[in-house]
């Protein structure tokens, strides 16, 4: 038996977790015998202690079963050869698991290699599933399928619109003329019926299914019809149709409220790439830190900084980038923006919950209006690690024994990693 070592949530039953919350998550799951008795679950082994379970999204969300797991000690054992049983998670809804943050060694299962290769094949489509604004037009089952809103006769009631504004100009214009010519200043002018746009209760509005909405290029979205768009031909089941995201505030409270609608007319934007490295005003310091533990054995040291360009490890972000191993936000605003630019250099994170220290790149993307920076994971628990600023690195505390880590050195390092 192994020992779970990575950082494990309070018990809930499974339905009152979000897919976002169980996507690329293990899971404790409690003993229960019923399990065995539901369809298609004959074939797993019986348990007194429980199971750990994989949970990810493929079109559904589903609970893989790898192994038994005993929560008490909080040791595990994978099932012997292939043996995996996977069950669609609305099949358990009341089944009580903990959520379990991913690690390294538990990512090294075979079966999880293959989901998590598989979704890093499918980075762009996956990455609006990080939109918790749309959550709302979900498929409860299939969050891949979503609500989108058709205007019908929408250029019409445009038109309809805009020339009740001219009417109204000419109107106004006539009778600020005639205000002049009786001496009547401008501001006490009155002209009724100032036009309104029509109430959206008065619009005729058809919601139409889709899938597959991705990111594409001007600040566009595109999806595929899963239904045919009453009223019209232009589109039917099946095309590829553009999507604008529109998000406003509700008055009084100051919630925002986000919906999707279909542009019938409006072109269908790519989905390439067009990044540029950032060029810092000043580089950071290529400083090697030395740090030792005056209670235990912990002594190790930290290579930080950048050289020059550094086209090498530049052309690696790019890599991973287009491999799919990419923050979602990220990957949206690279495909929809044109003025991305990436800075990076090697920085010091730690764990937030196990205090493990470990060089990462600090890759930011970095726009006219906005910065968004790579998060990154501990390997040994599962928890978010954070960035330490250099000023912090000679007060922290030893990932093993907690101790206050003691300065050994500070040197100049030339840009070669020799580990």
């Amino acid at each position: 038996m192994k020992k779970l070592n990575a950082k494990r949530l309070k018990r809930h039953m499974l339905k009152t977790s979000e897919f976002w919350q169980l996507d690329e998550k293990f899971l404790v799951i409690s003993p229960d015998k019923k399990l065995c008795t539901l369809t298609g679950m004959e074939s797993l082994p019986e348990s007194d202690t429980g199971y750990l379970g994989y949970a990810f999204l493929d079109d559904t969300m589903r609970v893989a079963f790898l192994g038994i797991c005993d929560e008490e000690d909080g040791s595990y054992k994978y099932f012997d050869g292939d043996q995996v049983l996977v069950a669609q998670a609305w099949m358990l809804p009341t089944m009580l698991v903990r959520i379990v943050k991913p690690s390294e060694e538990l990512e090294k299962h075979p079966f999880v290699q293959g989901v998590l290769k598989f979704h890093e094949s499918d980075a762009l489509r996956r990455s609006t599933l990080a939109l918790r604004q749309i959550d709302h037009l979900r498929d409860p089952l299939r969050p891949a399928i979503l609500k989108a809103a058709w205007i019908v006769d929408e250029k019409k009631l445009e038109s309809t619109f805009n020339e009740s504004v001219e009417q109204y100009l000419e109107v106004l214009a006539a009778a600020y003329e005639q205000a002049e010519k009786d001496g009547i200043r401008a501001k006490d002018v009155e002209v009724e019926g100032e036009p309104e746009p029509l109430p959206v209760d008065a619009m005729s509005v058809e919601f139409v299914r889709i899938t597959d909405l991705v990111p594409a290029n001007n600040g566009t979205w595109r999806a595929i019809l899963l239904d045919n768009i009453p009223g019209t031909s232009k589109k039917k089941k099946g095309d590829d149709v553009a999507i604008s995201l529109v998000t406003t505030t509700i008055k009084g409270d100051d919630r925002n409220y986000s919906m999707l609608f279909i542009e019938i007319d409006a072109p269908i934007e790519d989905t390439k790439i067009n990044v540029a490295s950032f060029k810092p005003s000043r580089l950071p310091w290529r400083i090697a830190y030395t740090l030792a533990c005056p209670h235990c054995d912990f002594n190790d040291t930290y290579y930080l900084g950048r050289s020059g360009e550094d086209r090498f490890m530049f052309k690696e972000i790019v890599e991973e980038i287009r491999s799919g191993k990419v923050d979602p936000l990220i990957a949206i605003d690279l495909v929809q923006r044109d003025d991305c630019e990436i800075d990076f250099s090697r920085e010091l994170y730690r764990c937030r919950s196990c205090g493990t220290l470990d060089v990462k790149r600090r890759v930011r993307l970095i726009t006219e209006d906005h910065t968004l920076s790579a998060m990154y994971y501990c390997l040994e628990c599962g928890e978010r690690m954070s960035h330490v600023k250099r000023g912090h690195i000679a007060s922290l505390d030893c990932p093993r024994c907690r101790e206050q880590l003691n300065p050994v050195e500070e040197a100049l390092w030339d840009g070669v990693n020799p580990n």
